[in-house]
């Protein structure tokens, strides 16, 4: 599902063929028919801005009005003859339970202040229900902040396409449910998506009975010395779980009697005498490494690979000489910082996460699946995702050794890299949806069959 900008509504709208005042009836026709399928015959409030929201607004309660409603508009300015301004003591006299929020739409840029800040103030913490059009009052549609203030919507009705703003904390937090309505608008031109399964279900691994384990995938996981091994065995069971066929753990010597001690289903094997294996299909690198010569050796040594996944150690073993890990990848190669590890080797980008995953993409040439409230996804071939269902509960120890080996599954099971980094930070965290307290890292290891069930 494709994400728009502001510059990009205004285009899609220009490029629609259609007049500016045909696509306000549209809007406003579509947000009261959203209200009238929803609600019961009610007072309700419209509060209207000066722009095309506020337009949109007024066809809302022309078009409630008309269909038996009891409706109050208030305005934005004094200067409109026969409303009240909207203001915190107007609001206090009105006793409408219901409020449609028509005073800024995707245009806003400058924060809000003064009469107008203490009137969305005092309807936050009310017990009114809000509906949106297009997007809530005071979010910036752009990156998702709040401008000042804004109003916290239990619906946001938006048009053709899903905005920046809805899907990035904390807009997203602030449209409630959001409801696409269509109102005629086609837009092609953006290469930012909502994670979900209609951008990568057809790219799944598919299977066949002539598959054998090997023709499934080879997935290797690198470890390093014998102090966190748990990373390694949570990254590597879920690189199985995911789908790929053959799992290995390639260890050093001081390692092997504790791997030996714990796993089944999955191997393990000196690290030289399993990296140079034909065979595989991905290697992931860097969940409980630690920070050595060593670790840098072996992740440049597995970039040479076809595919490879490099996570957490991998990354900051990197600090201050990043134009080395840079130059050593040729091949696909998906990198999975946190916030922090980010900054160990892109110190020098600045902005929202969105522009800082993009021009990290570009700069290294991997797949940057930078990890948050919002995770952002950038391919260097300009593609862009944006995850925003994850939860609370995966804010666990080992849950990052978990997502880059489901990642890694999915790479070796023959997944384009952008669509793997997507499927598996949407499974991560829809494992996490599970579980509402308690969950630990390995519960979501045992949730990755069930959630990916649902696609096979």
């Amino acid at each position: 599902m494709l994400v728009l900008n502001a510059q990009q509504c205004i285009m899609a709208e220009s490029c629609s063929g259609i007049c500016v005042d045909t696509l306000i009836k549209r809007a406003g026709a579509a947000v009261a028919k959203e209200i009238i399928s929803r609600f019961l015959k009610q007072k309700v409030l419209v509060l209207c801005g000066p722009g095309n929201n506020g337009k949109d607004g007024y066809v809302v309660a022309n078009l409630l009005q008309s269909e038996g409603w009891h409706v109050k508009v208030m305005h934005y300015s004094s200067t409109v003859d026969g409303c009240d301004v909207i203001s915190e003591e107007n609001l206090k006299q009105d006793d409408s339970l219901l409020i449609v929020d028509a005073i800024f739409g995707t245009g806003l840029t400058r924060p809000i202040y003064g009469s107008l800040l203490n009137a969305i103030n005092y309807i936050n913490n009310s017990n009114k229900t809000v509906v949106s059009i297009d997007i809530p009052s005071g979010i910036n549609s752009d990156t998702g902040e709040i401008m000042g203030i804004a109003l916290v919507s239990h619906l946001t009705v938006t048009f053709s396409y899903l905005k920046l703003g809805h899907v990035i904390s904390p807009g997203r937090y602030c449209s409630g449910e959001v409801y696409i309505a269509d109102i005629g608008l086609k837009y092609n031109e953006s290469t930012v998506y909502h994670n979900s399964p209609l951008l990568w279900r057809e790219h799944l691994p598919k299977f066949n009975y002539q598959s054998n384990k090997y023709s499934r995938g080879y997935a290797v996981v690198c470890s390093v010395g014998n102090k966190s091994v748990g990373a390694s065995k949570l990254a590597a069971t879920s690189a199985l779980r995911a789908g790929a066929g053959v799992v290995t753990i390639a260890c050093d010597k001081n390692a092997m009697s504790i791997y030996a001690s714990s796993l089944t289903a999955i191997m393990y094997k000196l690290y030289d005498d399993v990296i140079d294996d034909h065979r595989i299909t991905a290697v992931l690198i860097g969940p409980g490494c630690g920070i050595s010569e060593c670790v840098k050796e072996r992740t440049i040594k597995a970039l040479s690979k076809k595919n490879c996944i490099i996570d957490a150690d991998s990354i900051s073993v990197f600090y201050g000489s990043h134009e080395i890990l840079f130059s050593y990848i040729k091949n696909n190669v998906i990198m999975t910082p946190h916030e922090g590890e980010f900054k160990r080797i892109f110190p020098y980008l600045t902005g929202s996460a969105l522009e800082r995953a993009k021009k990290a993409s570009l700069i290294s040439k991997a797949v940057i699946v930078l990890k948050g409230h919002d995770t952002i996804i950038a391919s260097p071939d300009g593609r862009v995702s944006i995850n925003n269902s994850s939860y609370s509960t995966l804010a666990t120890m080992g849950s990052g050794d978990v997502l880059s080996g489901i990642i890694t599954g999915f790479v070796s099971c023959g997944m384009d890299p952008f669509f793997a980094a997507c499927c598996g930070v949407w499974v991560h965290s829809e494992c996490g949806k599970k579980y509402t307290y308690g969950l630990i890292a390995d519960d979501i290891v045992m949730q990755i069959p069930v959630v990916l069930s649902a696609f096979y």
